[in-house]
């Protein structure tokens, strides 16, 4: 299958446990269901990582890995569904807002007893369908192996592009990032070093990689740079893929397979040979001996020294241990948006979705 179903299962967990989670269930009646879901999860869960890999033999197993994953995405609906609902009373409470009449107009016809008693049908429904799958593994020889679970998480691509007119809140982050890039100067002369590090750092989901976009595009950045790359890392720290990668994003040509570290290190040096470069390595983790060590960004960081004084590199992780090991110049922290943007953020997405429904 595409995703790991280790890994929306996980975040299935996770929502269950949560406390918004929790909240709807008490609203809607179904702290009971709720237990029953967390517990079914708990036994489910067990044998996904096998199934994963005994699905190959055994089409029967993918259609059962299928139907737990549609369970999981029911989850994550419901808490969003609850999260949208609350926020849209937030708006409609919120007297000072210009918007805040055609707001109250659109949702007007809410009526949070109905919603309650949908909800609570709509959980009982994902008990019910979870137990059906959770029975059917019984038709299988999978065994246990929670103890793999931690390690696993959906692989994803990122990419450069954005649409800017689509990002609020992110200007005053984009500008103190831009400040950094375009006038940061290495503090000791005597450092042999021709490129410097900056890192955003924030939790899962805050934006990292959509500020790197707004970085990476903007007009004074592109004018600046000779060459820019964009290089997405994830968890394994790979320092052939790595390469490859990078001479990919830089020359829009693909590498053989079949081509050693040392064929690739050389056609990386040709092309970073002197020139000024921006490269964004966009999520980068520190996964013990799979992610970021210091040996392994050491290695990588001589190949890219190659380039002209003051090339940058933009790093996006989750992991402050990150920063340290790539000895980040400049650590930009990303909090979660202000109360106003994220009004703004909803208003524009809750009329986006009345204008499609129409």
């Amino acid at each position: 299958m595409g995703e790991f179903v280790t890994s929306i299962a996980e975040n299935a967990m996770m929502g269950l446990a949560s406390y918004t989670y929790k909240e709807v269930c008490l609203a809607c009646g179904v702290t009971d269901e709720l237990a029953k879901l967390k517990e079914t999860f708990s036994d489910v869960k067990k044998v996904v990582l096998d199934a994963e890999e005994k699905q190959r033999k055994d089409p029967h197993l993918t259609e059962w890995l299928g139907k737990l994953k549609d369970v999981c995405y029911d989850v994550d609906d419901v808490l969003d569904e609850f999260t949208f609902k609350e926020l849209q009373m937030q708006v409609m409470n919120n007297r000072g807002n210009v918007v805040t009449l055609k707001v109250r107009t659109f949702f007007s016809r809410w009526n949070p007893l109905v919603f309650n008693i949908k909800m609570a049908h709509r959980i009982k429904g994902i008990r019910e369908e979870l137990d059906r799958v959770a029975a059917e593994k019984a038709l299988f020889p999978l065994e246990e192996r929670a103890g793999d679970w931690q390690g696993v998480h959906v692989k994803r691509e990122t990419h450069s592009f954005v649409q800017v007119y689509d990002v609020i809140g992110r200007d005053d982050d984009k500008k103190q990032i831009i400040i950094h890039l375009l006038n940061l100067r290495l503090k000791d002369p005597g450092v042999r070093d021709t490129v410097s590090v900056i890192s955003i750092l924030g939790l899962g989901g805050m934006g990292k990689t959509t500020l790197a976009k707004l970085v990476y595009n903007d007009k004074r950045v592109v004018k600046n740079f000779e060459l820019r790359m964009w290089v997405y890392v994830s968890d394994h720290f790979d320092i052939k893929r790595l390469v490859r990668d990078i001479i990919t994003s830089a020359t829009n040509q693909n590498c053989g397979d079949d081509e050693s570290l040392e064929q690739l290190q050389k056609k990386l040096q040709n092309v970073l040979s002197d020139k000024h470069f921006l490269l964004v390595l966009d999520d980068v983790w520190d996964k013990s001996e799979i992610g970021v060590t210091i040996s392994k960004w050491l290695e990588l960081k001589a190949l890219l020294n190659v380039g002209a004084n003051e090339s940058k590199i933009i790093v996006t992780t989750r992991n402050e241990s990150v920063t340290k090991v790539m000895e980040s110049v400049y650590v930009h922290q990303l909090k979660g948006l202000r109360q106003e943007d994220c009004k703004s953020l909803f208003l524009q997405r809750a009329f986006a979705r009345r204008g499609e429904e129409e």
